[in-house]
């Protein structure tokens, strides 16, 4: 996988740098985690610092556009991204929402 870089930005107000790439592959498009760790060997960023935002593909292309945030320490990335993006990256485990038992309604 080519990976390159289109836009590099550096955020000292949050203390990470924004990157903008493309990937190119042959074959099927690339999982989430390979596109990952693709983009970690090819920019030369820590692995425990970087989320991956958003990947965007196109059909029939063999090109992906994708947005990666690398942080400057571990502590910056854990309190300034979302949940989700956390979860997707692997960094923090779901809860699951344990469901409530509505209570039975009596028909009189």
């Amino acid at each position: 996988m080519k990976v390159t870089v289109a836009k590099k930005k550096e955020n000292a107000l949050v203390g990470r740098t924004e990157y903008d790439l493309a990937l190119e592959f042959d074959g099927k498009t690339p999982s989430k985690s390979e596109m990952r760790d693709a983009i970690i060997q090819g920019v030369g960023c820590n692995p425990d610092t970087t989320i991956l935002k958003r990947t965007n593909s196109s059909f029939g292309a063999r090109k992906v556009t994708a947005r990666v945030n690398v942080y400057k320490t571990k502590e910056d990335m854990m309190r300034l991204e979302p949940d989700y993006a956390l979860i997707r990256n692997r960094f923090k485990e779901a809860v699951a929402k344990a469901k409530k038992a509505a209570p039975a309604k009596k028909k009189e």
